[in-house]
This record gives C-alpha cells, sequence and structure tokens, in this order.
C-alpha cells in the first residue's frame, strides 16, 4: 500500500507539478511526512520490542524466583512434617504403653475384687447354710416337743 501511494504520487508530481511549485511543495512534503512516520514508526517499533523483551526477561526472573522459594518453602514444610509425625509417631507408642499399663492394672483390680467378692459370696452362703441348718433343727424339736 505504501509502495501504490509512493507511486501515485510521483506519478501526480510528474504530471501536474513541472511548472507548479505548489503540488512539487506538496508531494515532497508529503514525502517527507511518509520518511519521518516511517523512521518514527521504525523507532518506536523497535522501542517497543526492546521494551517487551526486557520485561519478559524481567518476568521471567521473577517466575524463577518464586519457583525457588516456592520449592525451598516445601522443602522446609517437608521436614517440619517428618519432625512431627516422628513426635506424634513417640507419642503414640507412649500412649499405647501407659493404656497398657493402666489396663493392666485395671485387669489386677477387677481380679482382686473378683477375688473378694467370691470370698464374701462363699462366707456368705456358708452362713446362710447353717442359719438354715439351725432353723431346720429347732422347727423339728419344737414339733417333736
Amino acid at each position: 500500500m505504501f509502495s501504490k501511494g509512493l507511486e501515485s504520487a510521483t506519478n501526480y508530481l510528474n504530471k501536474y507539478g513541472k511548472d507548479n511549485e505548489e503540488v512539487t511543495g506538496l508531494i515532497h512534503g508529503g514525502f517527507v511526512d511518509a520518511a519521518l512516520t516511517q523512521m518514527k514508526g521504525g523507532l518506536s517499533l523497535n522501542y517497543n520490542q526492546a521494551m517487551s523483551s526486557h520485561l519478559a526477561k524481567l518476568n521471567e526472573g521473577m517466575e524463577n524466583l518464586k519457583t525457588g522459594n516456592q520449592l525451598k518453602l516445601m522443602g522446609t514444610e517437608g521436614r517440619i512434617a517428618r519432625q512431627l509425625i516422628g513426635k506424634q509417631g513417640t507419642e503414640q507408642r507412649r500412649g499405647i504403653r501407659v493404656t497398657g499399663e493402666q489396663q493392666r492394672l485395671g485387669i489386677r483390680e477387677t481380679g482382686y475384687q473378683d477375688r473378694m467378692g467370691v470370698r464374701e459370696r462363699t462366707q456368705a452362703q456358708k452362713n446362710l447354710r447353717a442359719d438354715a441348718r439351725g432353723a431346720i433343727r429347732r422347727s423339728g424339736a419344737r414339733f417333736f416337743g
């Protein structure tokens, strides 16, 4: 499109500009303006590409830094978790040991109470039998008079 426009302006200049300073000045001004616009556009494009490249490098650096920091944090969290799990296991083993000791004490106490209860029940049964024998003997004595 630029080339077609340049060609059209050149043809116009050749046809009408030989004896007309205004047409010649107008076309020359247009050429200079187009050249300046191209130069500014090129500079702007180069600047934008350079800045985009620089910003991409900065962003890449920040992403790498963020990834590195996340990896460090994950490693630290892993070490902390491993330590906590170790402590938790130690506490669970200690709790199991204490629970077992308490259960053994409870079983021993229950057995002791059961033995005491058996002894008391046995004694109570003997007493009841003795009372029953005595009652039977006395009633027979009254019956036979």
